[in-house]
């Protein structure tokens, strides 16, 4: 999975760019205007793409035998 820009990515509409994150702890996306701390923020957005990337089958799921 790749992590590039996850805290600069809204986590709510997928908006992405370099101003959304006001500082190290502030996150505002200019597009929807959603308010998060950067880390919640950037953990939601690498939750999302681990999730995607589970869902197309690239990770080795378990055994269920």
């Amino acid at each position: 999975m790749d992590p590039r820009n996850t805290s600069r990515q809204c986590s709510e509409r997928w908006h992405t760019h370099r101003s959304n994150r006001i500082d190290q702890a502030r996150f505002v996306c200019r597009s929807c205007g959603v308010v998060l701390h950067a880390d919640h923020n950037g953990s939601r957005n690498i939750a999302h793409r681990a999730d995607a990337v589970w869902q197309r089958g690239a990770v080795n799921r378990p055994s269920t035998a």
